[in-house]
């Protein structure tokens, strides 16, 4: 048997008080903001251009639309389109901003959910992306087709 002030002696083991933490606090979580930018640029590429640039495709297919057709319809003419030069400017720039943004969402959007720093709306952010240039044909296809129906209804 040992001494009790000798080295080997194991002190008795006394439970800790109750309500005592044995591990420290979890950390707080730290907003992770990378995936809902991704999302806001990716509704702003797929939602907001598309919006203005099937503006700007009905009122160039209502303004160009009737000279297109007086002219036969069988050739093109780019000067039929200087009437509505500002409308088809806008729609190039529609179309250049939503491609930048949407290519920008969908990278933002495959970091984010790489990194875990927001995967829910990084993930969101890659479908919405991925989908923006299919909503921006549509809408663009359907001005054109009401523009150029309107500007049709206006020769009869």
């Amino acid at each position: 048997m040992t001494s009790p002030g000798s080295p080997e002696f194991a002190a008795p083991h006394a439970a800790p008080p109750v309500g005592t933490l044995l591990t420290p606090p979890p950390t707080a979580s730290r907003p992770r903001p990378l995936g809902a930018i991704g999302l806001v640029l990716a509704l702003l590429a797929g939602v907001l251009a598309s919006v203005v640039a099937g503006f700007a495709a009905f009122i160039v297919a209502r303004g160009a639309g009737a000279e297109f057709v007086a002219r036969g319809g069988q050739t093109f003419d780019w000067r039929v389109l200087s009437p509505v030069r500002d409308f088809v400017l806008l729609g190039e720039i529609a179309f250049w901003s939503g491609t930048a943004l949407g290519i920008a969402a969908f990278v933002i959007g495959i970091v984010a959910t790489a990194r875990n720093l927001g995967r829910g709306t990084g993930i969101a952010a890659i479908l919405v992306s991925a989908f923006g240039p299919f909503v921006f044909g549509l809408l663009v296809f359907v001005a054109l087709a009401a523009g150029a129906a309107a500007s049709a209804g206006s020769l009869a």
